[in-house]
Parts: C-alpha cells; structure tokens; sequence
C-alpha cells in the first residue's frame, strides 16, 4: 500500500558528504529553513557514522515535521525510523523492500533512461529521481545523454508517479518543473552554504510558488 503523504513539495534536498557539515548539521540547518522534503545521501561515510548521523537527522527532521528518506540503504531507514529510502538503479527491487519496510514508508527510485523508466513504472515507487539533467559536482561518473525532450516522454511514461530531475540543478532551475512536467527539482550543491541560513530560507521560498496544489503519492 503507498503512503498517502499528500506531499505538494517542488523541492527535494540532498545533502552530500562535507568536511565542514555533517549531515545531521546539515538537516538541521535545512529544516530550520523549512525545508519539508530531505534525503541522506552519503557514498562515502563508514557505517557506524551512518547510522549515527541517520539516527540524529531523523529527530531533526520529526521535530518540524519533515519528511526524511535514507538513500540507498534500506535496512537502516527502517532501524532508524526514517520515513522511507532512495532505491538505484543496480539497489534492491521496490517490491522486496516494501514488503520489508513498515506500511506507509516512502521508496523513491532512480531512474536515467527511457528503459528504466519503463521497469520503474512497473515496479510503481512512490516518486522518481530522473536524471542527471546536467553535469553533477557529487556524480560524476553520470552524463547526461537525454534530451529535454525525452526528459517529458518519460515524466508522461511514469504518470501519475511523481518526478523529480536530479543532476547539476540550482535555484534557477525551477522553471523546468512547468518546462518538463514534473513534480519538482533536487538540489545538493546549491544548498552546500548551509552556514548561510538566509540562502537556504530564500530557495526553500522559492520552491513554494512551483508547488502542485495537490499531489498524493
């Protein structure tokens, strides 16, 4: 059964590894500035400082009412009670980890290309991480090799599941929602000044006027 988070964000924020912020300082900063959508993403922290900086952004990220998911790692969204996980493309398939996390957490999948796009909508995540649209700062090893058309073939191929593009995008890059059809962008790098509390108050208020009146997942 899919969540009904009735979750209207245009927004999802990724935070990255920083030698000067932690994750959990980072979701604390993020959710201070009213972020309401947010994704661990580390590639590169050990395991047991994983599971600490999960554990401390979750009760972050409950406090005002964010809604928190683990990238990739789906035994430990479940052990830190976060509200779902970030599957890849290579990670483990959405039926399995449904049926293993607790009823109404959120599993969002990669997706990067039109045949993917197809095994996604079979396998029916509750959103899509389609990309990379650009050059990415924390994915390198990705290249854009889609069109921006092809980027809304698959936005109408996965329909009614909500998309978010992912991959080199910035604040300025909220036009694309409309452009493309999609349910919102991610940002990562363009949130990397989270020391500036004003910069991350000013995106996160940008993101209200490309917000869907209503989207259920």
């Amino acid at each position: 059964m899919r969540p009904d988070l009735r979750i209207k964000d245009s927004l999802l924020c990724l935070t990255r590894d920083d030698p000067e912020f932690s994750h959990s300082k980072q979701v604390e900063k993020l959710v201070q500035a009213g972020a309401k959508f947010i994704q661990v993403r580390s590639k590169s922290l050990p395991e047991t400082l994983l599971i600490d900086e999960s554990k401390s952004a979750v009760i972050l990220a409950k406090q005002k009412g964010c809604k928190l998911i683990i990238n990739d790692h789906y035994k430990l969204a479940k052990d830190v009670d976060a509200d779902g996980v970030h599957l890849g493309i290579s990670d483990a398939p959405v039926e399995l980890v449904r049926d293993y996390l607790p009823q109404g957490k959120i599993i969002g999948k990669t997706v990067h290309s039109i045949e993917e796009a197809e095994m996604a909508a079979k396998e029916k995540p509750d959103y899509v991480g389609l990309g990379p649209f650009r050059n990415s700062v924390t994915k390198q090893e990705l290249k854009p090799c889609l069109s921006k058309e092809e980027f809304r073939e698959i936005s109408a191929l996965l329909y009614p599941i909500p998309v978010f593009l992912i991959g080199g995008l910035t604040r300025n890059d909220f036009g694309l929602i409309d452009l493309i059809g999609v349910q919102g962008i991610c940002l990562c790098s363009d949130l990397l000044n989270v020391g500036d509390q004003n910069h991350l108050s000013e995106i996160i208020e940008q993101s209200r006027t490309f917000e869907t009146a209503f989207h259920s997942f």
